[in-house]
């Protein structure tokens, strides 16, 4: 937790200096990233806000995510986890929309599906998505998750703001 907390600081700066404002929207995450954002004081200067899309229903019909695209590509994919950050994006006053989909745990039914996360970072000009495979329990994954969200937040925010 101490490295989430430590880069998610840093992030706090970096928007602050920058007056960067962003959201994020979560499905496999369940608000677990909005949590902690908002645990540290003063986040309410950089943080808009989350849409937790944890069923398909509300990446539909709030993030504006095609069905289609979930039926040919599944909920957790590039394309849908790019989609999610475009409808919050559009939906919400930010400069960067930060959104998650995957797999914390194997599912019993379905051994196939590998634990694993896409995360994607966007603002007005350019967007990034990464893909991790996880490799310990739910509650691992889910903190693996936040730890790669904030290094991806962190890189993006360097790459994309910070002048050379």
């Amino acid at each position: 937790m101490n490295k989430s907390l430590e880069k998610l600081k840093k992030i706090q700066e970096l928007c602050m200096f920058h007056e960067l404002k962003i959201s994020t929207a979560e499905s496999c995450t369940g608000g677990y990233i909005s949590k902690l954002i908002t645990d540290i004081s003063g986040s309410s200067k950089f943080y808009v806000g989350s849409i937790i899309a944890y069923s398909n229903n509300v990446k539909y019909d709030l993030l504006n995510v095609p069905v289609d695209v979930v039926q040919k590509y599944g909920a957790v994919s590039r394309e849908v986890s790019k989609l999610m950050a475009e409808g919050l994006f559009n939906s919400v006053n930010c400069n960067i929309a930060i959104a998650t989909t995957g797999i914390m745990e194997i599912d019993e039914s379905n051994k196939s599906k590998e634990p694993q996360v896409f995360i994607t970072i966007k603002s007005e000009d350019t967007y990034l998505v990464s893909h991790f495979h996880l490799h310990g329990n739910r509650q691992e994954n889910r903190q693996s998750t936040v730890n790669h969200t904030f290094d991806c937040l962190y890189d993006f925010i360097h790459k994309n703001y910070l002048v050379s």
